[in-house]
């Protein structure tokens, strides 16, 4: 399992050498994505001519050379990539990855574009340059800190003084800042695992962010925790309007829980909805046409404010659908495949103002680090079929909250009804 982390890094030096160092980033993204860009249209060129295996593979050694290589590449000769980073083959690696995906989604057929990488997308960066410098066979670069023993480490990790560095390439160092201790004690205890070498760091990136910050983007292999898991028992999960998410048991009757609240989902979000609306609004009599960015500045915060608590709400209910799951030892959690909804006229206003999709993707990476396997189900009648004697018949479910079957009189909660239904269901997409 791997999982990302955002670190902000601070230059090492004085203020040459942070105007060198922010040079030598800015340069470096723009070039990657200049190169990446290049690639990806060559293979599709490649792949449209139906060129040979062996004509394929000269192309991709190509452009897995450097634009100064003796050998020849492909790129052109303004491309210059950073010195001291192995660029071309953690781009190669991305880029033949990503056609391959949108190959298999229907490149071809029209179904989805050719990807393109933004001027702004994140330097790819070898795994020596953030790894343990310890553990690091090739060269002196890579995580490190100065403290005698891992004992006083420890002493510091959660303490604001904390000093963690990483020696880069071309002769740059960063040191590491994590916030405020109370904040980011999830990240520092991620960072004592990595340290202890029960986590990995695997190659990451690095960007600038808009208010100009240096951005490292951790990736980190967990291993996966061994679980006494079930393979008969299987948890279903209904994304509803009464109640956000309900897990119910494919083997149990009564065995269920309601996880999150509409209220507090829908008032808080509509709120900064319509809050930015107001503001929207006001905008339009502003006058004058300096400070358009400052002006704008407090629309992009209720944006930024509403994406954070939904990010938070999502992080919320995932954890606690994954620990149903390893409470009753289920090996599945099933979820409904929800393509397609999110119109207010469907009734399904609240999974729109919901990002159920990253709510899956939460779901997903939380119960792999478990060998929990979540699978895709059909959503089709879940709701109007009776969980406990199958007859489907329209009119069954009553209302948000209420399921009466016409067949055998089952009365129950229509959520945990259509959550058993998902947990029962084959039909996996």
């Amino acid at each position: 399992m791997v999982i990302t982390r955002k670190i902000a890094l601070t230059v090492v030096g004085n203020k040459e050498e942070k105007d060198r160092v922010y040079t030598y980033i800015r340069d470096g993204i723009k070039n990657q994505n200049l190169a990446m860009n290049q690639y990806m249209s060559a293979l599709y060129v490649a792949n449209m001519q139906d060129i040979s295996k062996d004509d394929r593979k000269e192309l991709n050694h190509l452009y897995t050379r450097i634009s100064t290589s003796k050998k020849g590449s492909a790129y052109s000769t303004d491309i210059q990539f950073p010195k001291g980073l192995p660029c071309t083959s953690s781009l190669g690696q991305e880029v033949r990855a990503k056609f391959k995906k949108a190959c298999k989604d229907g490149l071809m057929y029209g179904r989805v574009s050719l990807p393109t990488y933004r001027a702004n997308n994140p330097l790819l960066i070898h795994v020596d340059y953030v790894r343990l410098r310890s553990t690091n066979p090739h060269n002196d670069t890579g995580l490190y800190h100065n403290y005698e023993s891992h004992t006083e480490f420890l002493e510091h990790l959660y303490k604001n003084d904390c000093e963690v560095f990483i020696k880069f390439a071309n002769n740059i160092t960063f040191q590491l800042f994590f916030g405020q201790p109370h904040k980011s004690h999830e990240l520092r205890s991620v960072i004592q695992k990595v340290f202890e070498e029960y986590y990995s760091v695997c190659g990451s990136s690095i960007e600038i962010s808009k208010k100009g910050k240096i951005m490292l983007n951790m990736c980190i292999e967990i291993p996966v925790e061994k679980k006494e898991l079930d393979e008969n028992i299987v948890v279903g999960v209904d994304l509803g309007i009464s109640t956000p998410a309900m897990c119910g048991l494919n083997c149990n009757d009564y065995v269920r829980e309601g996880i999150g609240s509409k209220d507090t989902l829908l008032s808080k979000r509509t709120q900064l909805q319509r809050q930015y609306r107001e503001l929207q609004g006001r905008m339009k009599m502003t006058n004058g046409g300096h400070g358009r960015g400052k002006k704008l500045k407090k629309m992009d915060d209720y944006r930024n404010h509403e994406r954070h608590f939904v990010q938070t709400y999502n992080h919320q209910v995932s954890k606690k659908i994954v620990d149903f799951a390893l409470k009753y030892k289920a090996k599945y959690i099933n979820v409904e495949d929800l393509s397609g909804f999110g119109n207010r006229d469907t009734n399904q206003w609240v999974l729109r103002n919901w990002s159920y999709y990253e709510l899956q993707q939460y779901i997903t990476y939380k119960a792999q680090k478990y060998g929990i396997e979540v699978r895709k189900v059909k959503p089709y009648l879940t709701s109007q079929t009776c969980s406990h004697c199958g007859h489907y018949e329209p009119g069954q479910r009553l209302d948000q909250a209420h399921f009466e079957c016409k067949n055998c009189g089952l009365k129950i909660n229509a959520d945990f009804n259509a959550s058993r239904n998902i947990a029962m269901s084959t039909e996996f997409v």
